[in-house]
Formats: structure tokens, sequence, C-alpha cells
């Protein structure tokens, strides 16, 4: 991921501010000499990220600067060890672990105090969909996806109870969001895709608002901040109305 950085030396405070999901402005005490600047920034990154691997690709004379980060190798990577991250999505923020680890997923659950409650699962693409649960309406599906839908499907018996508490059904999605993507894709695995809060309290929209001690927290941005619209396909009701908007004519009244 690249970021544009616009960094303010000589300031009286270390300060970071979001302009946009790959746009920070930053304030150094450093003067601008020596790299000592830079180094500042690289500091203040490398905490508000939580990583390390961090490298100024431009701009090091210059105010305007373009940083690299590696969020996803770190979230791929805890993924595969049975750990818990949180995510933004192109809804929400979402907390997640393999599907397929039922360790996570018991972990996951206390996080949240979600209790005996289904939980909705994040894939990358149609064939990830298939791995999870039976598709009967491939091309609507097609059509709305990725976006801010969950589709209730019948499970496949791999799905544990865990997930959909003993329900025969799912809640899958494709976030339209590329970090999310290209993440579960390296994992090779889908994840789950619950909003990042406790049971009971408003969905998350920003990293700030996430109160969940989990192994990492990816930083980014929230397209619609707003949950996802729930459908079950099955009956072709609506759930929970939310960003996605479904076809009148495809909903029974």
């Amino acid at each position: 991921m690249l970021l544009k950085i616009k960094v303010f030396p000589n300031s009286k405070k270390q300060k970071i501010v979001q302009k946009r999901e790959d746009s920070f402005d930053i304030f150094v005490k450093s003067k601008p000499e020596k790299g000592q600047a830079n180094k500042e920034v690289t500091e203040i990154l490398t905490s508000f990220f939580d990583i390390k691997d961090i490298k100024l690709l431009k701009g090091a004379k210059t105010r305007n600067k373009i940083f690299e980060i590696n969020q996803l190798d770190k979230a791929v990577k805890i993924l595969k060890q049975g750990g818990i991250i949180v995510y933004p999505t192109d809804t929400v923020y979402g907390v997640g672990c393999n599907v397929f680890d039922e360790k996570a997923v018991k972990k996951l659950l206390e996080i949240k105090n979600r209790g005996r409650n289904p939980l909705s699962v994040a894939v990358s693409n149609i064939e990830m969909i298939e791995k999870v649960a039976f598709i009967k309406e491939r091309d609507f599906i097609k059509k709305l996806l990725p976006g801010p839908f969950t589709f209730v499907l019948k499970k496949k018996p791999i799905v544990s109870d865990l997930i959909t508490a003993g329900l025969d059904t799912v809640g899958v999605r494709i976030p339209d969001n590329k970090f999310v993507l290209e993440m579960i894709k390296k994992a090779g695995f889908p994840v789950i895709a619950t909003s990042a809060n406790k049971s009971g309290q408003e969905s998350a929209t920003s990293p700030e608002q996430v109160d969940l001690k989990v192994d990492f927290v990816v930083k980014g941005e929230c397209k619609h901040k707003k949950p996802s619209t729930v459908f079950d396909l099955e009956k072709k009701i609506i759930i929970r109305q939310g960003a996605g908007r479904i076809p009148n004519n495809y909903v029974k009244n």
C-alpha cells in the first residue's frame, strides 16, 4: 500500500492526521535536516500501523513524500497462525479469523461476547462461495458482488455449527474492498466477517472506534460506513436493510 504523506517539521507536538485512506498529514518536532524528520515520520507510521515494514520511496528532501507499508503480509500471517484481526471492509470494520479454524472461531466469539448467534463469512470470489455454500442464484449474486451485501445461503457441511449457530444456512459476502479481497486470496481461505464490536454495541467505521483485544488492526477506510444489507436468497426476504439495495422485483412481498 502506498501512502501520500505531507510533513510539517518543527512542530510543537507529534501528530498524524488521516485525510483520505492513503493520505496523511504528519507533524514532527524534528528539523528537516540530515534525515531527522524522515526518521521521525517513519517512527510515527510504525506506531500508527503497528508494522515495521515501512519504506520511504519518494520525497526524501521534500515535504510531500511517498511511503510504502505492508499490512497485507502481516494480516495474512496472523490469520494463518490462528490469530484474530480487525480489518476495514466496504461497509464497516470487521473482525475475522480463518473460517476453518474452530479454535480461532471460539476465540473470536469470546472476544465479541457473541453467544449463540451466527457469523457471516467473507470470500474473495464466487468460486470461494461454493466452498462454503450452495449457490442457486449465481447470475444474481454476480451482478451485486463485490458489494455491500450479505447473502444467506444453504451451508455446506464444511462450515462449523459454531459459525452458523446450528442453522443450516450461512451468510456470505464479497466486500468491495481491494485490501480484503487480496488478503483472502493470499490467505487461501474464507475469513469471518462479523462487525468489529462487542454484541449490542454500534458498528465501528474507523479503527479508533474498535475496542476489541485482537492480534492486529488493519488501518483503512470504510466506503459506506453502514452495515451490509442481509438478504435471504432462499426465502427472498431482506433480513437487514443496510448499504446495499436489492431490486424490488426480486424481494418477496
